[in-house]
């Protein structure tokens, strides 16, 4: 029988998140991952803000009451229109086949990489994960692994596409999270926080943007990350094992950046 997993902090707990030295008080508990890797919602100041347990530590246990000071339909409402807007922007499609499915993902991870039109709206979008990191991500462009990936979950799966969030472990031991993309049979590693660094390490121009961190096997991938677990954002209890079907090997990097480049034109190769 698995070990039961338990939660460190409580909701109502008020909290030091040491990275950044502020304090915060626990709004939710959104993933049970088991002891320094369980992830909670944060409130600080008028901001909601995930972070994984062993970057907390308690500064006074006490239960408060939390209110919504925004019109939740009038928020929704501006979350489905960003992804619409987005999804006509790219031209992404109802995914019938594994070509369209690597496409839209390209396409997107490579938007998301290079944008940088977004406002700047200082709204307190309650205890909503879905509205938080939604809201922030496509709006206010914030930028962590953990926004990145559960944007460009939630707008590929309004296209039909099967995506998953994974939670990793980086090289020198810090909580991050990717995507997984099913293309034909197999899950393939896409990264749209690394993609952005590199594009914005190297500052070329759009024309010049060549797709380095999509489409990726177990092989090179997994050197850098090591998968935890698949994360739900959409239920507080939400944890499942890794699929068994994650790709060894990558999709070759010149189909990848062929398909960038002709679109919706390229026949599957």
């Amino acid at each position: 029988m698995d070990k039961i997993k338990k939660a460190k902090f409580s909701i109502g707990d008020e909290v030091l998140i040491i990275s950044s030295n502020t304090r915060g008080v626990i709004e939710d508990i959104t993933s049970y991952l088991g002891e320094g890797d369980n992830i909670y919602l944060v409130k600080v100041n008028n901001t909601s803000k995930m972070c994984i347990e062993s970057n907390l530590r308690i500064l006074k246990k006490n239960k408060m009451d939390f209110f919504i000071d925004v019109n939740e339909m009038a928020v929704n409402f501006q979350i489905e229109d960003k992804i619409k807007d987005i999804i006509d922007l790219l031209n992404l499609r109802e995914a019938n086949d594994s070509s369209q499915c690597l496409l839209n993902a390209c396409k997107l991870q490579a938007y998301l990489a290079t944008n940088e039109e977004y406002d700047d709206i200082e709204y307190n979008i309650g205890k909503s994960v879905t509205q938080n990191e939604l809201f922030h991500g496509l709006v206010n462009g914030d930028f962590d692994s953990i926004i990145n990936s559960y944007v460009f979950s939630e707008i590929l799966k309004k296209v039909g596409m099967n995506v998953l969030n994974v939670a990793m472990k980086s090289e020198d031991g810090q909580f991050y999270v990717s995507n997984l993309v099913l293309i034909d049979e197999n899950y393939y590693y896409f990264d749209v926080t690394l993609e952005t660094v590199v594009y914005q390490d190297n500052k070329v121009n759009d024309d010049e943007f060549v797709l380095c961190c999509g489409a990726l096997g177990r092989r090179s991938y997994e050197q850098f990350f090591k998968p935890l677990c698949i994360l739900d954002f959409n239920n507080s209890l939400g944890e499942s094992k890794l699929p068994n079907n994650i790709a060894m090997d990558d999709i070759d990097i010149d189909l990848v950046n062929k398909l960038l480049t002709l679109g919706n034109d390229i026949s599957e190769e």
